[in-house]
């Protein structure tokens, strides 16, 4: 019922059909699950992220695509140029219903194509088309010009010049801003250089038949007591009338939005940031496939729909001093153009202000000049300039100038911090530290809990043991696949597995999925960390300088290495890892992932 996967050899051409083991997918179920155990097989230590090698997954899970709500989205699963470690990049839309319509659950890419490819997918047929003629195109005129190709009601994921350019921070988009629907963006971690180093433009597809459910009946009741449940939410209440960009006053007021790349948690005036703003600018709203919550706000600028996000606001906006929504939203529609990471981009743009204002970089703009910040990302995509060196990122960048420079560069493994100050936030601090993809807070995002007083803010006491649980949940959400905006209970997302795949399984099996997902993935980026091994630390920058917080910046706070090392020792105690943070031979026979036997992913049998 779940597992067809679409094997995708660009250096051949080679097209094949491949089934998952049913084990597999009692064991990983999809999405993140399935791209880890896809990977820890199929990657050679000696490939390089962006070698042909190094395989690209598109996966979907056993919710995608059913009426469980907000079951649009999908996984990209890959070795990320950005950290060097393992890596799941998430996007919503809708290419991934009409993927599992198409009849396939996964797509996985390896080879490197001669000349620019596309793939198309109509129903059961596919087949790779050159893209010469695409070559340099931004999202918005790619999506254009497959559509005119193949079908106009095609959905596309693509890349931009960033990831022709190998930009190690480029995205996938998902579709495109200015269609009536919402688009998707798989935007961390360099998953666009991945493709663009596989000569592969694009994927088209389009899909119809029904997604086939092992109870229909029961899908459609627990559907409809979810979606009435979640309309029932005060936060998803928030989410719809404001967007994510509701966070925006409550990060600034309790001094953990990042301003002046993390230089203080707080803007003076950030109001013009916010979500009221925002509404007041949006000129429509837009949602994923089944989605109740439809978060996304679109406002027009310079003529273009551009889709504004919290992240965004956070990083391209308080992160660079650049404080009017309409500066922001034109840097995102660069972003989104070009195809780059908005949380990266605004990071490594921080950087660069940073440094520019110490005297280490030249030819870099001020904090606050959102002119130069548009025109120094379209220079990163296009590589050129000082482009070409912060388009390898803020930690490489950093370690190329030197001195001074290095401490100015707030990533974690690589990736650079999204809109969290963990000065502020010690649950996301550890949540940072520990993430198996590097600096995202998308792992276990404690923000909240801590604001509200569920979760003690600047204490150690019991943050581990948070962290863990969030992580290992995350885990398994993230192989169903569904949003972190929807507010199930673990029950629905059981009752969920059941009436979509016929899988079976309690609350502590679940999260021994999450767990085992987690400690697979672990022990990949300890394969492929190279010399330097793998370090579950924060920048110098968040452990060293106090963190000024509002009104006036009076106060401060620290987060020290010795805060950091406590919690780590709880945590790795946890999770049954040694005082290095390896899995212990006891947890991994635990967890079914002692002397795995190779290719046990996938059926036995001849590749169709």
């Amino acid at each position: 019922m779940f597992g067809r996967l679409l094997f995708v050899d660009l250096s051949t051409g080679t097209i094949r059909e491949r089934f998952l083991s049913s084990s597999a997918v009692v064991r990983f179920l999809g999405g993140k699950g399935l791209g880890i155990a896809l990977l820890a097989e199929r990657t050679p230590i000696s490939c390089d992220p962006l070698d042909p090698g190094n395989p690209l997954c598109f996966l979907t899970g056993p919710l995608t695509g059913t009426p469980f709500p907000t079951s649009g989205r999908f996984t990209i699963a890959t070795r990320s140029p950005l950290t060097g470690l393992w890596l799941d990049s998430h996007a919503g839309g809708h290419f991934a219903h009409t993927l599992r319509r198409a009849g396939w659950d996964g797509l996985v890419f390896t080879g490197r194509a001669d000349a620019p490819v596309y793939l198309w997918i109509e129903e059961d047929r596919a087949e790779l088309r050159e893209a010469k003629n695409l070559r340099g195109l931004g999202v918005d005129e790619t999506v254009g010009r497959i559509r005119g190709e193949t079908d106009p009601k095609a959905h596309v994921a693509c890349i931009g010049p960033a990831g022709e350019n190998l930009v190690r921070f480029a995205s996938i988009a998902i579709d495109r801003d200015g269609d009536p629907w919402r688009a998707g963006m798989a935007g961390r971690g360099g998953a666009g250089a991945v493709m663009g180093s596989k000569n592969l433009k694009a994927v088209a597809v389009k899909g119809t038949k029904p997604v086939s459910l092992a109870d229909e009946s029961g899908m459609k009741a627990l559907a409809g007591d979810l979606v009435e449940r979640v309309m029932k939410n005060p936060g998803v209440h928030s989410l719809r009338v404001l967007g994510t960009a509701a966070l925006v006053e409550p990060m600034n007021r309790t001094g953990i939005l990042p301003c002046f790349n993390f230089g203080r948690g707080f803007l003076d005036d950030a109001h013009a940031l916010n979500g009221a703003n925002l509404r007041y600018h949006a000129k429509r709203d837009a949602g994923c496939f089944n989605c109740p919550i439809v978060c996304g706000r679109i406002m027009p600028v310079d003529g273009h729909d551009v889709k504004v996000e919290y992240e965004a606001l956070a990083l391209l906006g308080a992160s660079c001093g650049v404080t009017g929504v309409t500066d922001v939203a034109r840097s995102i529609a660069v972003c989104n153009d070009m195809g780059m990471d908005v949380i990266s981009a605004g990071g490594v743009v921080a950087f660069a202000m940073d440094a520019a204002s110490r005297g280490l970089l030249e030819n870099a703009p001020d904090f606050g000049d959102a002119a130069g910040q548009a025109g120094l990302l379209k220079a990163i995509a296009l590589r050129q300039g000082i482009g070409d060196l912060l388009a390898e990122g803020s930690r490489r960048a950093s370690s190329a100038l030197g001195g001074e420079a290095a401490g100015l560069a707030v990533h974690a493994k690589g990736m650079e911090l999204p809109g969290y100050d963990p000065r502020s936030s010690w649950g996301m601090a550890l949540a940072y530290a520990t993430a198996d993809r590097g600096g995202c807070h998308q792992r276990a995002w404690t923000v909240m809990p801590e604001i509200d007083g569920a979760v003690e803010r600047f204490s150690p006491e019991g943050t581990a043991r948070i962290v863990k649980t969030l992580q290992d949940d995350r885990s398994a959400a993230y192989s169903l696949v569904v949003c972190d905006f929807l507010p199930m209970e673990t029950e629905d997302a059981l009752k969920g597995l059941e009436a979509s795949a016929g899988i079976e399984l309690d609350e502590s099996g679940y999260l021994e999925v999450g767990e085992r997902i987690w400690n697979l993935a672990r022990r990949f980026n300890l394969r492929h960390a190279g010399p330097d091994g793998l370090e579950d630390t924060l920048p110098s920058r968040i452990l060293k300088d106090p963190l000024p917080m509002p009104p006036q910046g009076k106060t401060a706070v620290s987060l020290t290495p010795w805060d950091l090392e406590g919690m780590l020792e709880d945590y790795y105690s946890l999770r049954g890892w040694d005082e290095k943070g390896r899995p212990r031979e006891s947890t991994l026979k635990r967890l079914g992932l002692a002397g795995e036997p190779e290719g046990s992913i996938l059926e036995k049998g001849e590749e169709k």
